[in-house]
Protein backbone atom coordinates (compact mmCIF):
# COMPACT_ATOMS: atom_id res chain seq x y z
CA UNK A 1 0.00 0.00 0.00
CA UNK A 2 3.00 2.50 1.10
CA UNK A 3 4.67 2.11 -2.64
CA UNK A 4 1.49 2.55 -4.36
CA UNK A 5 0.98 5.96 -2.24
CA UNK A 6 4.41 6.97 -2.98
CA UNK A 7 4.16 6.51 -6.31
CA UNK A 8 1.08 8.38 -6.50
CA UNK A 9 1.95 11.18 -5.33
CA UNK A 10 5.42 11.53 -7.27
CA UNK A 11 2.90 11.44 -10.29
CA UNK A 12 0.25 13.95 -9.09
CA UNK A 13 2.86 16.27 -8.16
CA UNK A 14 3.41 17.04 -11.62
CA UNK A 15 -0.65 17.85 -12.35
CA UNK A 16 -0.23 20.44 -10.55
CA UNK A 17 1.70 23.38 -12.01
CA UNK A 18 -1.45 22.55 -15.02
CA UNK A 19 -3.73 23.91 -12.49
CA UNK A 20 -3.69 27.92 -12.96
CA UNK A 21 -3.72 26.89 -16.77
CA UNK A 22 -7.14 24.97 -16.15
CA UNK A 23 -8.72 27.60 -13.93
CA UNK A 24 -7.05 30.46 -16.22
CA UNK A 25 -9.12 28.91 -18.69
CA UNK A 26 -12.39 28.74 -17.12
CA UNK A 27 -12.22 32.41 -15.14
CA UNK A 28 -9.36 34.20 -16.83
CA UNK A 29 -6.47 36.17 -15.03
CA UNK A 30 -8.45 35.99 -11.79
CA UNK A 31 -8.86 32.12 -11.94
CA UNK A 32 -5.12 31.73 -12.45
CA UNK A 33 -4.21 33.07 -8.93
CA UNK A 34 -7.24 31.10 -8.02
CA UNK A 35 -5.91 27.79 -9.07
CA UNK A 36 -2.81 28.57 -7.98
CA UNK A 37 -3.52 29.00 -4.78
CA UNK A 38 -5.67 26.30 -4.16
CA UNK A 39 -2.99 23.91 -5.61
CA UNK A 40 0.09 25.38 -3.28
CA UNK A 41 -2.49 25.13 -0.56
CA UNK A 42 -3.12 21.44 -1.14
CA UNK A 43 0.90 21.03 -1.83
CA UNK A 44 1.79 22.47 1.40
CA UNK A 45 -0.65 22.18 4.06
CA UNK A 46 -2.23 18.72 3.54
CA UNK A 47 1.12 16.78 2.71
CA UNK A 48 1.35 16.32 6.30
CA UNK A 49 -2.01 15.52 6.82
CA UNK A 50 -1.82 12.55 4.57
CA UNK A 51 0.86 10.74 5.67
CA UNK A 52 -0.58 11.50 9.31
CA UNK A 53 -4.06 9.23 8.66
CA UNK A 54 -2.66 6.98 5.87
CA UNK A 55 0.37 6.26 7.47
CA UNK A 56 -0.61 6.77 11.49
CA UNK A 57 2.22 5.18 13.56
CA UNK A 58 4.27 3.08 11.53
CA UNK A 59 7.54 5.17 10.92
CA UNK A 60 7.09 5.02 7.06
CA UNK A 61 5.40 8.36 6.80
CA UNK A 62 8.29 10.18 8.20
CA UNK A 63 10.63 8.40 5.08
CA UNK A 64 7.61 9.54 2.83
CA UNK A 65 7.92 13.20 3.98
CA UNK A 66 11.54 13.52 3.88
CA UNK A 67 11.52 11.41 0.29
CA UNK A 68 8.48 13.63 -1.36
CA UNK A 69 9.25 16.75 0.43
CA UNK A 70 11.47 18.35 -1.48
CA UNK A 71 9.68 17.14 -4.49
CA UNK A 72 6.39 18.95 -3.75
CA UNK A 73 7.91 22.24 -2.41
CA UNK A 74 9.76 22.19 -6.03
CA UNK A 75 6.23 21.56 -7.39
CA UNK A 76 4.74 24.49 -5.53
CA UNK A 77 7.39 26.68 -6.89
CA UNK A 78 6.60 25.67 -10.10
CA UNK A 79 3.37 26.08 -10.13
CA UNK A 80 3.42 29.60 -8.89
CA UNK A 81 6.35 29.79 -12.16
CA UNK A 82 3.32 28.53 -14.58
CA UNK A 83 0.67 30.71 -12.60
CA UNK A 84 2.65 33.83 -13.77
CA UNK A 85 2.95 32.72 -16.82
CA UNK A 86 -0.55 31.82 -17.71
CA UNK A 87 -1.67 35.61 -16.10
CA UNK A 88 0.10 37.06 -18.74
CA UNK A 89 -1.10 34.76 -21.42
CA UNK A 90 -4.72 34.95 -19.83
CA UNK A 91 -4.87 38.92 -19.55
CA UNK A 92 -6.79 41.22 -22.16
Amino acid sequence: MFDVLMNLLVVLSFGFPAVPWLFGARWGSRGVWLGAGCAVVVLLCFFPVLFWVACGACGQGAIAIFVLGPIWIASALLTVTSAAFAYYKFAR
